[in-house]
């Protein structure tokens, strides 16, 4: 942060060389006439100022007439390059951009497409499933039955028990 004396003192110190600048101004004016051609070096022994102080942007407009001509004529002759390269460069961003929109869009289609496809192969492979379960659950049911059957006349299915160990080693 800027000391707010620091910033009065330098305001009154601007305005008072602004001040001494067009009395130097009017002074040369009347002196030498209208038409004269006013240099930093006339205002710098009349005001005292250092003709450093009288090239700042605060001062030199009040006494070089072709300063401002020349500081516009500067400017838009390096600002319409400036400005074109500056819009080249906005256009070069803007399609990277939508290369890059285009790209991520079709990614983003091409894995929606790819969730449906195995939104659409779960569906199938849970209906293989319960099938399946539903098959096996009317075998074992039968086979059950048949246990049962088999129970009540008497045969005896301990045999088949052991088949059944012997598959599974």
């Amino acid at each position: 942060m800027i000391n707010s004396g620091l910033l009065n003192v330098q305001q009154s110190m601007r305005e008072d060389s602004i001040q001494k600048v067009k009395w130097a101004v009017q002074f040369i004016k009347d002196s030498e006439g209208n038409h004269v051609r006013i240099t930093a070096v006339k205002i710098s022994e009349i005001t005292g100022l250092s003709r450093a102080a009288l090239y700042k942007k605060h001062l030199r407009p009040l006494w070089d007439n072709s300063y401002t001509g020349l500081t516009e004529q500067v400017q838009s002759q390096s600002s319409i390059p400036d400005q074109q390269y500056q819009v080249n460069k906005l256009n070069e961003k803007i399609t990277e951009i939508e290369f890059s929109l285009k790209k991520s869009r079709n990614q983003n289609d091409k894995l929606i497409s790819d969730l449906e496809n195995e939104k659409n192969r779960t569906k199938v492979y849970r209906q293989d499933y319960d099938n399946l379960k539903e098959r096996h659950q009317k075998l074992l049911h039968y086979n059950l039955r048949i246990l049962r059957k088999l129970h009540i006349l008497g045969i005896d299915v301990s045999e088949f028990d052991k088949m059944e160990t012997d598959v599974d080693s």
